[in-house]
């Protein structure tokens, strides 16, 4: 068997390193909120179907979770609201309303959140639909490589990320700060995490500290193997095809 001369070696690994850097493009951010308003499908039925927004589309499912077990409060409801415009949602016997002037928190803000509506274990809605609590998990039908979050009017200790691919996390609590405060948090290799917002039984407010949440994901870029193969192939011929046509003028 002939042996490989080194332009061969030298040609194959550069044709190689060549289909990998073709077939991996750079993944773009995708925003996690949808660009338009009305209720998240979750494993709740939404209020109003007519506004009932799916993010299959967009790669993910919402859960929503009990925020506090054998407590005062249920499953919450998840829209995305932007503070620009009034807006009701009406169904099985509950009536979500949310005008431009939020009860205690108002932003100037046009971009979309996603907005928890925190409902009783009796049905009930405090603050009449506008104390933005609740307990959600996000599954993403690809791993993500970076979750970015952002985090709204955090201004009591309860907001955290609990969960990341099924495992308990301890150290992703975001901190209380002033009114109308916005901080982040950044997730790696992500395919599903559980997040909690807000504090229904906060001692600084009546009735609890609500918190919207936003974000932007990136997923992770797959290689094509045909095409990396492909380039490959059509380097190598050319290698050995140098080869064959110095052998022949050797000959003459």
């Amino acid at each position: 068997m002939q042996k490989i001369s080194a332009l061969t070696k030298t040609l194959i690994a550069f044709s190689v390193g060549l289909g990998i850097a073709a077939a991996t493009p750079s993944a773009k951010a995708a925003s996690l909120v949808p660009q338009q308003e009305g209720e998240i499908q979750t494993n709740l039925a939404c209020l109003d179907p007519t506004k009932c927004i799916s993010t299959n589309s967009l790669g993910y499912t919402v859960t929503s979770l009990d925020y506090d077990g054998a407590g005062d409060y249920g499953l919450s409801r998840l829209f995305v609201d932007s503070r620009n415009t009034s807006n009701t949602y009406q169904g099985q016997g509950l009536k979500v309303s949310f005008g431009t002037q939020d009860g205690g928190t108002n932003p100037a803000l046009s971009e979309y959140w996603f907005r928890p509506v925190a409902i009783t274990e009796k049905g009930k809605l405090p603050e009449g639909g506008q104390l933005e609590v609740g307990r959600f998990s996000f599954n993403f039908i690809e791993e993500m490589s970076k979750v970015s979050l952002e985090f709204f009017d955090v201004e009591d200790i309860g907001t955290a990320i609990l969960l990341i691919n099924g495992k308990s996390v301890s150290n992703l609590n975001v901190p209380a700060g002033e009114n109308n405060n916005i901080q982040s948090l950044t997730l790696y290799n992500v395919k599903s995490f559980e997040v909690q917002l807000g504090n229904a039984y906060s001692s600084k407010f009546k009735t609890g500290d609500g918190v919207d949440i936003r974000g932007a994901m990136i997923p992770k870029p797959v290689p094509e193997p045909g095409n990396i193969v492909g380039l490959g192939a059509l380097l190598v011929v050319g290698a050995f095809g140098l080869r064959q046509r110095k052998k022949t003028a050797s000959v003459a």
